[in-house]
């Protein structure tokens, strides 16, 4: 008996319900073995992992201080003392990399939780309300800050609010929200005309409930592959800021002003600009990678093959 009422309720439940009533764990790990499935996600992983351990355990990976200087060692080449040598000021290379981990971690996931939670919702509120005066408004809104170069007016907002790293996370998520918006807007107007959807409004359910239970969770795989891509953007905007002197202010150990400091000295110690430019790079792989395993995970299709 407890059986059939228990299969007659998974029938009845909207994909994204039922998905939230399994165990968490089991959901990741069905996800997760999708993913290392995909050898490019297998790698983006395995490097995303090694930056949230460097961001995490920052202070027991690194050697030695990043902000320590060491004059009389100043421009050392790679060795046993300095993995990757020294900067102008002798202090560490591979100690700021590591600590850089922290920065580019939290620029890429602080921006896209903030874009995507504003971004998401106004488009599912706009999406719901196809055709009506809020639509507009909303849809009027994403086309105002769409219509600005991205990194222009991610530029604009931080030299307003002044350099640091809150500031470029929220300057950064504002430029980027509409995009999810539109993502987001789309996925429901397909949604919305599903039979569990009616139901939920034949039912009396109000807007704001039909639109958190049973549309949201329905449209986020899309969502959730465009977050792997846009991290790699955001950690290279956040470099792109730190090295014209907008971002993190020195002397955190950001890779944008690693970059910033090589490109001065590039003749005398290349490995200044070697080291900070081939992580930034790393970094935007591995993320294109993970989304690409991510999107091959969320897709039934493409997961059976």
């Amino acid at each position: 008996m407890n059986t059939e009422s228990t299969q007659q309720t998974e029938v009845g439940c909207p994909p994204g319900q039922l998905m939230f009533k399994r165990k968490w764990t089991d959901t990741l790990r069905v996800t997760f073995r999708a993913v290392i499935k995909v050898k490019g996600g297998l790698w983006g992983g395995i490097f995303i992992s090694i930056m949230l351990i460097c961001a995490i355990g920052a202070q027991w990976i690194a050697p030695s201080d990043p902000n320590a200087q060491d004059i009389m060692s100043r421009f050392a080449a790679p060795s046993r003392d300095h993995f990757f040598g020294t900067d102008y000021l002798g202090r560490d290379i591979f100690s700021r990399i590591v600590y850089g981990c922290r920065i580019a971690v939290l620029v890429a996931f602080g921006t896209v939780t903030f874009s995507s939670v504003i971004g998401v919702f106004l488009g599912v509120v706009s999406g719901y309300n196809e055709g009506k005066k809020l639509d507009y408004f909303i849809i009027w809104l994403f086309d105002i800050i769409r219509s600005f170069p991205q990194i222009i007016l991610a530029l604009g907002i931080v030299a307003v609010l002044g350099p640091s790293l809150f500031n470029v996370v929220i300057a950064l998520a504002f430029t980027a929200f509409p995009f999810y918006g539109r993502i987001a807007r789309a996925q429901t107007l397909s949604v919305k005309q599903a039979d569990y959807v009616k139901a939920a409004e034949a039912m009396g359910l109000k807007p704001f409930q039909i639109i958190m239970r049973h549309i949201t969770p329905n449209i986020m795989a899309p969502v959730i592959v465009c977050l792997g891509m846009d991290m790699a953007t955001m950690i290279v905007w956040e470099s792109g800021l730190s090295f014209l002197g907008l971002g993190v202010r020195p002397p955190e150990a950001s890779w944008g002003i690693m970059l910033r400091n090589g490109y001065k000295y590039m003749q005398t110690s290349p490995w200044m600009l070697l080291w900070p430019a081939l992580a930034i790079s790393l970094a935007m792989i591995a993320f294109s990678l993970f989304s690409e395993g991510l999107r091959v995970a969320l897709d039934p299709k493409e997961r059976e093959r």
